[in-house]
């Protein structure tokens, strides 16, 4: 018996010692480290087509077991913008061990401008036309290019077939969540579908303040009558209240009036931006 109590206490303590011995070798080998991610820049400044390569620019990793890990970080996520061309980058790299680390900083792209309208004809109409703005229209993006299909459209005072200068307001937005707002006028006039028409380069111009004299009649392209007759020289400019030193949407008019006393008419919608 007392044999058996000796193997007995034996096996228990070589079990106990086997145990532990596994336990602390197997803790030893277990990689508790997390990786470190290191940003050079608390603002990293690309273009606006920039690459993979230079969003990781300045970003370096680095793990206790695995070393520098730097060619593992990849781009997580890219925000939205927070301020016009300014939104927040996370990058995330991966050790052996499959510990995640993950750090974010600000980036700026260069040279971004919010989106810009454009109009294909003037925003003077008869009341006799069918009128569709989504038609004339059109916005592009320096990041998505044409976001023509996301214009929004709205006026709270316009009615149709009624003559009447009305406001209307157009929202664009693109896939960085950056939006341009823009309120115009909008002319519906009695006018005959014979009137001498105006055409213009460009229906719809963006100004940075200034004090300069604009010369409005370089965007004169002609005039003519119903039967084509020129009457180009005859046009007049009316810049009426615009101020091209203040922030806003402003309106000029160009007007001819044919033998028959029959006027035509054409608007250039000018923002002057902040």
């Amino acid at each position: 018996m007392k044999i058996l109590r000796v193997v007995a206490i034996l096996l228990f303590v070589v079990t106990t010692a086997l145990y532990v011995y596994f336990s602390v070798t197997e803790k030893l080998k277990t990689d508790n480290t997390v990786p470190v991610i290191t940003l050079e820049e608390d603002v990293l400044e690309v273009g606006i087509n920039a690459t993979n390569a230079e969003l990781l620019k300045g970003v370096t990793a680095y793990d206790e077991k695995d070393g520098d890990i730097t060619d593992r970080v990849i781009v997580e996520s890219l925000s939205n913008f927070i301020e016009p061309g300014l939104c927040r980058i996370t990058y995330a790299v991966c050790d052996s061990n499959n510990h995640v680390a993950t750090a974010t900083r600000k980036v700026r792209y260069v040279g971004y401008e919010s989106p810009k309208f454009a109009l294909e004809e003037d925003l003077c109409f008869s009341i006799y036309e069918k009128l569709n703005l989504k038609n004339i229209l059109t916005a592009t993006d320096c990041i998505d290019g044409d976001i023509s299909d996301n214009i929004v459209i709205s006026s709270e005072d316009y009615t149709s077939a009624i003559a009447g200068v009305f406001t209307i307001q157009a929202t664009v937005t693109n896939r960085k969540g950056d939006s341009s707002v823009v309120n115009m006028n909008l002319f519906v006039e009695d006018l005959d579908l014979s009137a001498p028409e105006i055409e213009l380069t460009d229906y719809l111009i963006y100004l940075e303040p200034t004090s300069k004299e604009i010369d409005f009649e370089k965007y004169i392209v002609g005039a003519e009558d119903e039967k084509g007759n020129d009457l180009t020289d005859k046009v007049q400019v009316q810049k009426g209240k615009i101020d091209t030193t203040k922030p806003g949407t402003y309106s000029v008019h160009y007007r001819v009036t044919d033998k028959n006393d029959v006027e035509g008419h054409a608007v250039l919608t000018v923002i002057v931006g902040e």
